[in-house]
């Protein structure tokens, strides 16, 4: 029921983020926004396929720190357990410029899937790809959402470019239409 609440909470700021920034994204921010609105119940089951740990939940980069020539994160407040892809997904879709994030994330992917195998853990790379693009969904959420509250969660630029890059990377990784296959045409 909490996820439920969430899940609905989330679309009524989307549905604020399609009035206020929809003329000025892709076709595609409108599109996942309305898909999302009628759909995030359905969204939700997808992102809770596959095997689950803990992972951080909110790891942007205004949540990195570097000690002592360590990074890492902070802001542990919406840890949880999913599939790790989703914090994968949410970093690199919403903190790394568009152009790196092209550049880099079939490398960084695999870097990811090499490091859970050096630990006995079997992540497939289609498992893996196609987990990416579902969570990068829950990253445009993140960003959309963040950035329809203007400075009340983050300063309002911040919360628009990382916008601008996640809706990037879901036209980029043709979620909608991964989104169409997995849920059905309509």
């Amino acid at each position: 029921p909490e996820a439920q609440e969430r899940m609905a909470m989330g679309a009524a700021i989307v549905r604020s983020a399609l009035d206020q920034f929809a003329d000025d994204l892709p076709a595609a921010f409108r599109q996942l926004g309305e898909l999302y609105i009628a759909r995030n119940r359905d969204i939700g089951s997808l992102w809770n396929e596959g095997e689950r740990t803990l992972i951080h939940g909110d790891d942007h980069i205004g949540n990195l720190f570097v000690d002592a020539g360590r990074t890492g994160f902070y802001d542990w407040a919406v840890a949880s357990c999913y599939p790790g892809m989703r914090d994968v997904a949410y970093f690199l879709c919403n903190s790394l410029p568009t152009e790196v994030r092209r550049a880099e994330e079939g490398a960084l992917i695999a870097r990811y899937r090499a490091g859970l195998a050096d630990r006995g853990v079997d992540l497939p790379d289609r498992v893996a790809r196609e987990q990416y693009r579902l969570f990068s969904v829950y990253s445009w959420i993140a960003a959309t959402t963040t950035a329809a509250m203007g400075s009340k969660w983050q300063p309002a630029e911040v919360g628009r470019r990382a916008t601008e890059r996640a809706t990037r990377a879901v036209v980029d990784l043709d979620v909608l239409g991964l989104l169409a296959d997995r849920l059905g045409r309509d």
